[in-house]
């Protein structure tokens, strides 16, 4: 077989990859939104209040979220996919009550939110997302202990970066339609925070699940 038919045959198998306007689809970088609402469950934790001239306050702490109640439990998702991957940027406003107070504590509340931000890393597998993310939690308490009211000053007009926090979650993406999407997710999050409080402070680890139905948009 000559040379030449060898050349065809040859450029007839190519394929040519980079011109191929389905794979230049996929490869693109897409933004979108999406907005969620849903339920938690916090794990009882132990909860230590410092307050300076007075014996420290140890105790397993039970919360109430309240999700549905004054400003509700949200999350805020801003992504960049291309599939299989996406890296998101994440809010969740998630609030704490106190339900087990001691009698020294009037008030123990983080209710304008105990809100992780989070970087994520999602990937597409077998038809779920499955995500990661780290961060940070930004506080704004709420406490009467000893009588003593913390005046939510200092910080940033009262909100305070608070300590490190860390989720996994999967979820499960409908689309309707080329932009609108829909959710169901389930995470695992894990957060250390300490937070002040008159003339001290408190910790308040947190380890919480989560249901989520959200919406979004690709841009």
């Amino acid at each position: 077989m000559s040379v030449g038919v060898l050349s065809l045959l040859f450029l007839a198998n190519l394929r040519v990859v980079p011109f191929d306007s389905g794979s230049m689809q996929t490869a693109r970088f897409q933004p979108y939104i999406s907005l969620a609402t849903g339920l938690q469950h916090n794990v009882p934790m132990r909860l230590v209040i410092r307050q300076n001239g007075s014996p420290d306050m140890k105790l397993t702490a039970r919360y109430d979220t309240k999700p549905f109640a004054e400003v509700p439990y949200y999350d805020i998702k801003l992504g960049m996919r291309r599939r299989p991957w996406a890296f998101e940027l994440e809010l969740v406003h998630r609030k704490l009550y106190l339900v087990n107070r001691p009698p020294e504590v009037d008030t123990f509340e983080i209710t304008h939110g105990y809100n992780p931000l989070l970087l994520n890393c999602v990937r597409d597998w077998a038809g779920l997302r499955l995500r990661a993310g780290a961060g940070v939690v930004i506080t704004h308490p709420q406490t009467t202990v000893r009588g003593l009211r913390f005046p939510e000053t200092g910080g940033v007009l009262g909100w305070f970066v608070s300590g490190p926090a860390l989720q996994v979650s999967v979820g499960r993406e409908f689309g309707f339609g080329p932009r609108f999407f829909a959710g169901l997710e389930g995470k695992a999050a894990g957060a250390w925070v300490r937070v002040p409080i008159v003339d001290g402070s408190a910790d308040v680890p947190n380890v919480s699940l989560h249901g989520l139905l959200s919406a979004g948009w690709r841009f």
